[in-house]
């Protein structure tokens, strides 16, 4: 996972969801998690993924990382899928619930600064919760740089080898634990360097203001249309046959977005 990509996309990036609130981002991801949640035709939701798909390519977000990101958790949803799921159809929505909410995550973390994301929300929650989760992002990025740089010695080393499966698995478990033992020392040092200047819950950012209102009405119009069409099939059960529209539509719409991408690189 390359946090920095993820980092630099969203401080960097200049498309028209850079510039939307980040309050209203997080309204069309919610309303987008809610059509997952309410999700029960894996055919109209797969037509919102390509949907969603399509706007990020339109937008000319590094699709590529997002969708390694996104698709971690198709990896968990399998095998609950299996274990749990009475059918494929059944199992097949499963991960694409996963995979579509996470797409839905990735794009709003890509697109926003990860202070920003949680500016809205630490005025609704209390003041400790907001502050550790700013710096629990802080401490991923030295502890992904910290990981690199074990991973790089043990196989300078010659700690990781294809022909010595055992050798390189007992490196590789040995580095993870360096790397547990190094984030727990992160945190006291952390806290005690907090604690020393005098920390009294104060770590506030200021929530930053739209460049573009339209980009903000896009945003979740977008969104709320996914909702929408969740609900329909959801609510109409005769309409189960009509599903492959949703899917084309989605396809349709994940084909231009591509497009148009490439035609304003």
């Amino acid at each position: 996972m390359d946090v920095t990509a993820i980092d630099r996309s969203a401080v960097l990036g200049s498309s028209a969801l850079h510039r939307a609130t980040p309050a209203s981002k997080l309204v069309a991801a919610t309303l987008v998690i809610a059509g997952v949640v309410a999700a029960n035709d894996p055919v109209a939701l797969f037509g919102v993924l390509l949907a969603l798909a399509g706007g990020a390519a339109a937008l000319r977000l590094p699709l590529r990382s997002m969708w390694v990101l996104a698709l971690y958790p198709a990896l968990f949803a399998l095998v609950f899928a299996f274990a749990a799921a009475p059918g494929a159809v059944t199992a097949l929505l499963i991960v694409l619930k996963a995979v579509t909410a996470a797409f839905t995550v990735v794009t709003l973390m890509f697109t926003t600064p990860y202070p920003q994301v949680f500016a809205p929300i630490q005025r609704i929650t209390p003041g400790i919760v907001g502050d550790a989760l700013l710096m629990t992002y802080r401490s991923l990025f030295i502890l992904a740089e910290k990981l690199a740089d074990l991973t790089r010695a043990v196989r300078l080393r010659a700690g990781v080898s294809a022909r010595q499966p055992l050798r390189s698995a007992k490196a590789t478990t040995r580095a993870l634990g360096g790397l547990l033992l190094y984030s727990f020392d992160l945190a006291q040092r952390e806290y005690d360097i907090l604690y020393l200047r005098g920390y009294e819950g104060g770590l506030r950012v200021t929530p930053r203001r739209s460049a573009s209102p339209a980009a903000d009405a896009g945003a979740v119009l977008a969104a709320a249309l996914g909702l929408a069409t969740i609900a329909l099939f959801r609510a109409l059960p005769s309409l189960a046959g009509y599903s492959w529209i949703a899917a084309v539509t989605g396809a349709v719409a994940c084909a231009i977005g591509i497009m148009y991408g490439r035609r304003h690189r």
